[in-house]
């Protein structure tokens, strides 16, 4: 018989080297002792875990005269729906699960793990700060406004507080959280400045970062059942049903959870990894890697028909930024001098989600189904690494000795743009691609 120790060691470099067998099937497996733990929740996944950074940007014989950014906030709190479940349900079910434990021996999870939850309690004073940036997300963008100053000091090196006003353009939408986060990423830009032309446009006046909100069409189209029928299926899927019934056992309970006792221990599990990066939170031991990886996929069919290619709409109501973006590089191009430096918007998810669909961005070649979940594993519709907390797109407009270029990223990455070089786009190029949905972006149907 082989030696116990030998046989763990393997299962070890198996999980480290392929993941060909689940680590979590480990009887000797501690979440808690997990060095590389899943790490992606969709909207709810930390930056840190997601970004890039670059290395290069350098165009040969091109100049760069204008970045463009399109930032998401940073991370933030739960909503009063989240919250209400993380203070109420959580603690009941918390308290079950360690009885489970002590009275009958029914938890499948390691003494340190029971450890963790038994020391658990929910956050303080989410519910006077719902959907408020944290201390984390602060950091965020205070560390992103610096990485981007090293990147591109051509650019964001301004030599007076004159030029501060007049060389860069801030724009948020009116929520705390997207405010704090422009606020944020100016110090990380250019310190303690003061800086009199940030705009904050209310959502009833907000025709550029937030339009979804107030477009009547936008708005009567999510009522219709096909936007959630995918979603509906995949819940109501055997493959869905199991992951229930799995949790529930591996819990110590006779009865299945319901599922919104699962998503409220996922939505905490998400929260407080990405609240503190360098931290375990005790409710991501209930989840076995596979689980989580088919919870992403749930939500990403949720994006998909909301604000994905999905939605035959969402192209349409998220070409504004995009036509803002377009204006700016053909005025660059044709030499005008009135030009900021920098813009830089501050804005949601959806926004951002809105405005790649708007340019083709990680669009599959077959759409995403309840059905398709194992053929779908390297999708490129992927929210977590798309629009985590702190998600961004920056374009940079570069003139050239002989063709302008415009180069993307997305998330500090050279984004991978079919026609494009690392990111590297031909100005004429990108005008062809997609300058129809920005040089015609109409969006007077959202009041027929």
């Amino acid at each position: 018989m082989m030696d116990v120790k030998i046989f763990t060691i393997l299962i070890a470099l198996v999980c480290l080297k392929n993941q060909l067998v689940s680590c979590e099937d480990n009887a000797n497996y501690c979440y808690s002792d997990n060095e590389h733990p899943y790490v992606l929740f969709d909207t709810k996944t930390a930056y840190e875990f997601t970004h890039g950074l670059i290395k290069n940007t350098t165009v040969p014989n091109c100049e760069p005269v204008q970045i463009w950014m399109f930032i998401r906030h940073g991370t933030r709190n739960p909503s009063s729906k989240e919250i209400n479940g993380m203070e109420h349900n959580l603690p009941k079910l918390n308290e079950k699960i360690i009885e489970n434990h002590e009275k009958y021996g029914s938890v499948d999870l390691c003494e340190k793990d029971l450890k963790n939850l038994r020391a658990w309690s929910p956050a303080k004073n989410l519910k006077h700060h719902k959907n408020y940036l944290t201390e984390q997300g602060e950091e965020d963008l205070r560390s992103l406004g610096t990485r981007f100053r090293d990147y591109f000091p051509q650019l964001l090196q301004p030599n007076s507080a004159d030029a501060l006003t007049k060389k860069y353009k801030f724009r948020s939408t009116d929520t705390q959280r997207t405010i704090l986060s422009m606020e944020r990423f100016i110090e990380g830009l250019f310190g303690n400045v003061i800086i009199d032309n940030k705009e904050v446009v209310p959502i009833s006046s907000d025709t550029l970062l937030k339009v979804y909100k107030t477009c009547k069409a936008w708005i009567a189209g999510k009522n219709n059942p096909s936007i959630n029928a995918e979603v509906d299926a995949f819940v109501n899927s055997p493959r869905y049903n199991k992951i229930i019934n799995d949790i529930s056992k591996r819990l110590g309970f006779q009865d299945n959870l319901t599922l919104d006792d699962i998503m409220d221990m996922y939505t905490a599990c998400s929260y407080e990894k990405a609240w503190q990066v360098d931290k375990v939170s005790p409710w991501c031991a209930v989840f076995a890697q596979d689980e989580l990886k088919v919870f992403q996929y749930k939500n990403d069919l949720h994006y998909y028909y909301h604000s994905g290619y999905g939605r035959e709409m969402s192209s349409r109501i998220g070409c504004p930024p995009l036509r803002d973006m377009f204006n700016r590089f053909s005025k660059l191009e044709n030499g005008d001098s009135s030009e900021p430096l920098g813009v830089f918007y501050f804005t949601h998810s959806s926004a951002l989600q809105l405005l790649l669909t708007s340019m083709k961005i990680a669009e599959d070649s077959i759409p995403l189904k309840a059905s398709n979940f194992e053929e779908m594993g390297n999708r490129k519709w992927n929210i977590s690494q798309m629009i985590p907390f702190a998600a961004n797109l920056a374009a940079v407009f570069y003139k050239c000795d002989s063709s302008n270029k415009v180069r993307l990223y997305l998330n500090e990455e050279p984004l991978n743009y079919e026609g494009c070089e690392m990111g590297v786009c031909d100005w004429e190029y990108l005008k062809k691609k997609i300058g129809s949905n920005a040089f015609n972006c109409n969006t007077d149907f959202c009041n027929k």
